[in-house]
């Protein structure tokens, strides 16, 4: 992106020695009697022996000596804690300025009073935390160190890519409503911003949107990979700069100057010279080339300290998350804490995620701010970053949103700076979050930085592994439940060989006696008078008989349950049929019936005669378990790969415990009869591949669902009929 900051000759410190080198033997009349000894705040000879060169006895004694300590403490006490070079030169500037005899003027050229306001100023660089400050600072103290030289000062930051400069701050003399009567309030940054001198509107079109780069031709490009500094006596015949800029600077000698970080160059300082001057010496670019070095490692340090800040906010945020996520059930619920531990960690006005739905696509979560977009777009803007979480589970930092192909058409045009994160489960993108910055007033957004998303990257991580946590609960819990429906339906087979064992013996011994009252009761019925009480007597006789017998008939099948014989069949036509034999039982109880039947189910491989058996027997159920005047519902449909045929009927509410059992032989109450006919019907449903169950629901006392399965049915049809194979196996005999 620049140039290294290794690649300078001098660092930071060799400048200034260099500079106090020049200033001492200026005092002692030779660099001789500076290098053989002399004091240079004192005519008496320096009490330590000389040192083979000046920047050893500065660095080791000068700064130590004692003499320096009283004169310094006389005039300002050193605060506790300081330490370096550069603090303790401001103090020693100050020290020789107010101490200077009358024969060595200290403001010769006005060097040294530049290089006493810049000292004064290194320190103030590194105490504050914000870079807009720092780098009003800066021009403030360019501004007081050169009064008569500068007039316009201008400090651009070098963009994340390196391919542009962004406007920081600017300072211009000629808007000043007030000059500064000392050094020091050329320095209070809050009192300069009140002469009205910093951003001017002169310079607004330069904080529109960046300068781009030009890497051949540019020189300001040289500043920025090359860290090059350059003087342009005319800046209107130079063609190596860019118009935007020439046309918002005075036509005065201009100097460019890059400020160095720790490792690129991460802006650059612009001074334009006031009117009368002819240009910039030597020795004021050597000056502001030291400042600027300082500048840019005070610049350093405050994004150190911003990313130290965010990644302390992560950890806070993470830690929120967890605890906010210690009890949760839902993904959902999981993603809201995700989005508002997000908002901490990315500082972002507008926060929205998506989650996975059935169908594999995300479907918009919970969100925060204001979004102002329609829930196509959304769900458009979802879907395009499950498919690039898929390829590429890193998070992403999008400079415009309004311009990003992942992003749909229909978002407000106030959104700026994205970044995007997926959450992630069992390698498959089950959710995604962005966070979005608004555009200012000036149409520009702030982008967010790679700290910000590596602060975002962990927290997303974090929430994957709680995501991945919750849905394997989720599925353990499921695999528990079947194997609690696994058991059930072991215990309930069990149940059935027992009672077909005793139901057998049961059958054998009591069907004859019931013959034997059924033929002699019927006989006894011819024979009586019509209207009579004894032939009343003898049709309730011969009612009852008959029920025993469907009862023993239930019995016999639930003990000699036989291979279902299949063959496609409607199960509407069953249905319709199964309500025929009860439509005479409907009208005498003046039950209503409302009956559902879905016109596109799919025909099915059943044994009519069991299935019609069935429906039988849980139609049966609901009429003698509905009030006279009371509903019964029949209702078929399709989905989920069932097809299903609903029977409910209301009435009392039956217990859940009942419900439970209502399909254990002989386990209902009286009023129902034995039972053993749901019993019946839960084990030919079972050996079709299907499942039956009972539930209670709002004004429905009870429900009864039979699911036959689609698949199973088409994977009979699928298979080879062996009696086929037989044939042609005698086709190719023959």
């Amino acid at each position: 992106m620049g140039v290294s900051r290794k690649s300078k000759s001098a660092t930071v410190d060799i400048s200034l020695v260099q500079a106090w080198k020049r200033y001492a033997a200026k005092r002692c009349g030779s660099g001789e009697a500076v290098q053989g000894g002399a004091c240079f705040l004192e005519v008496r000879p320096c009490p330590f022996e000389p040192r083979p060169d000046f920047e050893a006895r500065f660095r080791g004694d000068c700064v130590h000596c004692s003499r320096l300590q009283e004169r310094v403490a006389a005039l300002a006490p050193v605060s506790a804690g300081s330490s370096g070079i550069a603090p303790t030169l401001g103090l020693l500037l100050r020290l020789l300025e107010e101490g200077a005899p009358p024969e060595a003027p200290l403001d010769e050229d006005g060097r040294y009073r530049a290089a006493s306001m810049l000292l004064r100023a290194l320190p103030l660089f590194h105490a504050t935390s914000n870079p807009r400050r720092v780098a009003r600072l800066f021009l403030g103290s360019v501004a007081g160190a050169f009064p008569d030289v500068v007039d316009d000062a201008l400090y651009f930051d070098v963009l994340p890519d390196g391919g542009g400069l962004r406007l920081a701050a600017s300072f211009r003399r000629a808007d000043l409503k007030r000059m500064p009567a000392s050094l020091e309030e050329w320095l209070d940054a809050d009192g300069l911003d009140r002469t009205k001198a910093f951003d001017v509107s002169i310079h607004e079109t330069l904080r529109d949107e960046p300068i781009p780069l030009d890497e051949d031709r540019d020189l300001l490009a040289d500043a920025v990979y090359d860290g090059r500094s350059a003087v342009v006596p005319k800046p209107s015949r130079e063609m190596r700069l860019p118009t935007r800029l020439v046309d918002q600077l005075p036509d005065a000698p201009l100097a460019i100057l890059p400020v160095f970080g720790r490792e690129h160059v991460r802006g650059i300082l612009i001074l334009s010279a006031a009117a009368g001057i002819g240009g910039f010496t030597s020795e004021q670019l050597e000056l502001l080339a030291c400042a600027s070095a300082v500048v840019g490692l005070a610049l350093e340090g405050t994004r150190v300290e911003a990313n130290a800040r965010r990644r302390a906010g992560a950890l806070q945020a993470i830690e929120e998350f967890l605890i906010a996520t210690e009890n949760l059930s839902d993904p959902e619920s999981l993603a809201e804490a995700a989005v508002r531990s997000l908002e901490s960690a990315t500082e972002a006005p507008i926060l929205i995620s998506w989650m996975r739905a059935v169908d594999g696509a995300l479907v918009v979560g919970p969100t925060l701010g204001e979004i102002g977009a329609s829930d196509g777009s959304l769900q458009e803007t979802g879907e395009a970053f499950r498919k690039w979480f898929d390829a590429d589970a890193n998070p992403v930092r999008i400079a415009d949103a309004a311009s990003d192909p992942r992003f749909a058409a229909g978002f407000p045009e106030e959104w700026g700076a994205a970044l995007a994160v997926p959450l992630r489960a069992g390698g498959r993108t089950w959710g995604a979050v962005v966070a979005i910055r608004r555009r200012n007033e000036g149409g520009t957004v702030a982008p967010f930085d790679a700290a910000t998303a590596d602060a975002a990257g962990v927290l997303a991580s974090v929430a994957s592994a709680s995501l991945t946590g919750l849905l394997h609960g989720d599925r353990t819990r499921e695999v528990e439940r079947r194997l609690r429906d696994a058991d059930a339906q072991l215990r309930h087979a069990d149940k059935v060989i027992a009672v077909g064992e005793r139901g057998m013996h049961v059958a054998q011994e009591i069907r004859n006696p019931i013959a034997a009252i059924t033929g002699l009761a019927k006989r006894l019925a011819r024979e009586s008078e019509e209207g009579s009480e004894t032939k009343e007597y003898l049709e309730i006789i011969l009612r009852e008989t008959e029920r025993l017998e469907r009862i023993l008939g239930e019995q016999i099948s639930l003990a000699q349950m036989t291979k279902p014989r299949l063959r496609l069949q409607s199960l509407n036509v069953l249905v319709q049929e199964s309500l025929e034999t009860q439509s005479d039982e409907l009208v005498r109880r003046r039950v209503r019936l409302l009956k559902r039947l879905a016109p596109d189910l799919p025909s099915l491989l059943l044994d009519e005669d069991k299935i019609r058996h069935v429906l039988a027997n849980v139609l049966h159920y609901a009429l003698t378990s509905v009030p006279a005047g009371g509903r019964v519902r029949v209702e078929t449909r399709s989905g989920g790969g069932m097809v299903q045929a609903e029977v409910a009927h209301d009435g009392p509410k039956v217990p859940g415990e009942s419900l439970d059992r209502l399909f254990v032989p002989f386990s209902a109450t009286r009023r129902y009869g034995a039972g053993v006919g749901l019993a019946v019907a839960y084990q030919v449903v079972r050996e079709h591949g299907g499942e039956i169950r009972a539930r209670s629901e709002g004004d429905w006392s009870s429900i009864v669902t039979i699911y036959l399965p689609v698949r199973e049915n088409t994977d009979r049809r699928a298979r080879p009929d062996r009696r086929a194979g037989r044939n042609d196996r005698r086709r190719r005999g023959a």
